[in-house]
């Protein structure tokens, strides 16, 4: 499989929900996902021993480990994070870091100009916007008013994720998880660096 991680990959995701998944040569073994919006840091580590048990347990070890970066809770993103780094340097794996909104734009429709919407704190949205089957990034992360969001609707082909009001009537949500870096290349992955989104500017006055 061209551009994909090669031997075992564990990607961790806790920004938003409890999402696991464990990958071999891009393929995936087996995954996990928890709907949960707090006790990310006392229900991560058994959740990893158990999806591994079945590959071995504590002996299995990954080449690569990928983490959630964002937009998310930084609470649980920090979770994730530093069990990433610490299983990383127990196995001397390679470190990479996964946005949000890249799992929920790898779960949705791959032609067109996608839309991810993400429920936020205080009633905002986080946004990224995403074009071609490769879903290249064309609206960096950016934190949004719920009107703000909605005006940028009619540029899109497709919305997809959380923010379930701005989302067609018949679009079921998706939420980042794990198992969806499997549809995503090699070239898609940054660092493994929590991303700080940044509101929109608002617009200059007439």
């Amino acid at each position: 499989m061209p551009d994909r991680l090669t031997g075992r990959t564990l990607v961790i995701a806790t920004g938003h929900d409890l999402s696991l998944a464990l990958l071999e040569g891009g393929r995936l073994l087996a995954q996990s996902h928890v709907a949960m919006l707090k006790g990310h840091a006392e229900a991560l580590v058994p959740a990893i021993a158990d999806l591994l048990a079945p590959f071995g347990g504590p002996a299995c070890r990954c080449d690569h480990v990928v983490v959630e970066t964002g937009p998310g809770s930084f609470t649980g993103l920090r979770v994730g994070l530093a069990a990433a780094r610490a299983l990383a340097l127990a196995w001397g794996a390679d470190l990479l870091g996964v946005r949000s909104t890249q799992l929920v734009a790898a779960s949705a429709p791959k032609e067109g100009r996608l839309l991810v919407l993400l429920e936020a704190p205080r009633g905002q949205i986080w946004a990224e916007g995403f074009d071609g089957p490769g879903r290249r990034s064309i609206l960096p992360p950016v934190a949004l008013s719920a009107a703000q969001a909605a005006a940028l609707l009619p540029g899109y082909d497709h919305a997809a994720g959380t923010a379930i009001a701005l989302l067609p009537d018949s679009a079921a949500p998706i939420p980042p998880r794990a198992a969806a870096i499997e549809g995503l290349e090699t070239g898609a992955l940054g660092a493994a660096e929590l991303l700080y989104v940044r509101a929109a500017e608002p617009a200059p006055a007439a």
